[in-house]
């Protein structure tokens, strides 16, 4: 009895792993679908009607028409859960629900090729970033509770940084297109690539064509139903103009001002930009003579997201969804920012409990007041542990 006790524990220490990754992966699931009946406010005015709109045309042939604002990959997607049998509510979130796990992938990927195969925590902190990711109350309530389909572009985006990581520009490219195919914000970070060009000097301005590329094969479905290839620009187009609102619940600086689009959108949007092209000027000749790691590259990618929606207007309360999942895998790889990656988190929640329950357990204001301090600490820490040395470095050989 004791020998096969000792195999049974010696199978287990061995697998260990394994056997805690079929059981973590088990409890996310049934904790996922023991959420699925819950029908948000996006859930009942919109999702549920584009997916009855899409069964009405037969599935597939409605991709000849505009249903919804959400571009043609979506909808090709609405339009594969609906050959399956069920609630029009469990399989949208299904959809969501497995881009939870491909984004879980995607860190862990990041994670894994991050870090030196010689560090003995490797296998362990691969496993870590995908459960953790998994566990993440935002990913949780965006996909189970809401509905929403931030984890998909969002996947794309994490892809995207895993093939830079892995010097295949042309792959870092598609991902970044599919992410874009997806959802407009991902055009958010686009700043952080063309800075990666720059600063990297890696692969040519050419790689750049992956993205509409991407985009038009992404197209070629509504294409074969009739409709344009330039079809998501227009609808696109109508997102950028569908919010005359500073801000849609995230909690950033324009909850210190009135709510006067006309007057205060235009200055956001120079603000944002300005700051960006100043920080980047900076960037880009204090690594002329040291150039930048990846982790560099991380760091300014959540600086430049975190940017984004603190100072331009029209954000959403789920607009720091990638964000905060780059701070999570940041803190994972480099061992830093625990508590910036956590807060993050926090206020996304607090952010989403108003809409999602009608309930403000602390209105947005002062949420926004810790918001910003947070982004200043943020930015405070990318600077000095990656700007500042370099600027010291080439002030030191200039002398």
């Amino acid at each position: 009895m004791k020998q096969a006790e000792n195999k049974l524990l010696s199978f287990i220490e061995k697998h260990l792993l394994w056997i805690a990754g079929a059981i973590l992966l088990y409890i996310s699931f049934y904790a996922r679908r023991n959420v699925l009946y819950y029908l948000s406010g996006d859930m009942k005015a919109y999702l549920i009607s584009w997916y009855y709109q899409i069964l009405d045309h037969h599935g597939f042939p409605s991709l000849a028409y505009r249903i919804g604002n959400y571009n043609i990959p979506y909808h090709f997607l609405m339009c594969v859960v609906a050959q399956f049998q069920g609630e029009a509510v469990y399989l949208i979130k299904y959809l969501s629900i497995f881009f939870d796990y491909v984004l879980a992938v995607a860190g862990a990927l990041v994670v894994r090729a991050a870090i030196p195969s010689d560090r003995k925590e490797r296998n362990l902190l691969t496993f870590i970033a995908f459960f953790l990711v998994l566990a993440l109350p935002t990913v949780f309530i965006n996909s189970a509770i809401w509905g929403q389909c931030d984890a998909i572009f969002t996947s794309f985006l994490i892809l995207s940084i895993w093939g830079f990581l892995k010097d295949k520009p042309a792959l870092g490219m598609i991902f970044y297109g599919l992410a874009l195919c997806f959802k407009l914000q991902a055009i958010l970070l686009f700043p952080a690539v063309l800075l990666y060009y720059f600063c990297s000097k890696k692969f040519s301005l050419l790689h750049f064509l992956w993205i509409p590329a991407t985009m038009a094969v992404t197209s070629l479905p509504g294409v074969y139903y009739g409709r344009s290839i330039f079809d998501f620009w227009q609808i696109y187009k109508e997102q950028a103009e569908m919010y005359p609102y500073l801000t849609m619940d995230y909690p950033n600086i324009y909850y210190f001002v009135p709510n006067d689009y006309r007057l205060f959108s235009k200055p956001g949007i120079i603000l944002t930009f300005s700051l960006m092209l100043i920080v980047y000027c900076v960037i880009i000749s204090s690594g002329q003579k040291k150039g930048y790691a990846f982790h560099d590259y991380l760091r300014f990618a959540i600086w430049t997201g975190y940017t984004c929606i603190m100072f331009l207007p029209a954000m959403h309360d789920r607009y720091g969804f990638p964000v905060e999942i780059m701070l999570v895998l940041y803190a994972i790889i480099f061992k830093e920012m625990y508590f910036e990656a956590a807060a993050s988190i926090m206020v996304a929640i607090l952010a989403y409990v108003p809409f999602l329950l009608d309930y403000t357990p602390i209105p947005l204001v002062y949420v926004a007041v810790a918001n910003c301090f947070l982004y200043a600490v943020v930015s405070y820490k990318i600077w000095k542990g990656t700007v500042y040395p370099r600027t010291k470095l080439a002030a030191e050989q200039a002398e």
